[in-house]
C-alpha cells in the first residue's frame, strides 16, 4: 500500500506534538497519541513499531488506545466474510 510520505511527514510532526489535525485533544501522553492516531489512520504496525523503537509488538499495543467506533468497524471488517453467507 502507497502512502503520501508529504502527509505521513506532517502527521508525524503533529502527533509528536501531542496534537491532532483531525480529532479533539486527550489527555493521553503524547507517545500513547502518536502511536494510536497513526493505527487508526492504517499505517503498518510494523512500521509504528520501528518508529517509537520497540523491539516487540506486545509493547506497541499497550500505548495503543484506539477509539470504540475503531474497534467495532475493525471487528465488522474482520468478521464480515464469515457472515456474508448468512
Amino acid at each position: 500500500e502507497y502512502h503520501d510520505t508529504r502527509r505521513i511527514s506532517t502527521q508525524t510532526s503533529v502527533y509528536h506534538s501531542g496534537g491532532s489535525p483531525t480529532r479533539s485533544s486527550s489527555r493521553m501522553p503524547s507517545g500513547t497519541l502518536y502511536v494510536t492516531h497513526l493505527t487508526e489512520d492504517g499505517v503498518d504496525r510494523r512500521f509504528i513499531q520501528q518508529q517509537v523503537g520497540h523491539e516487540c509488538d506486545s509493547s506497541t499495543a499497550i500505548y495503543t488506545h484506539v477509539s470504540d467506533d475503531f474497534m467495532n468497524t475493525a471487528l465488522h471488517k474482520a468478521l464480515a466474510p464469515a457472515f456474508s453467507g448468512v
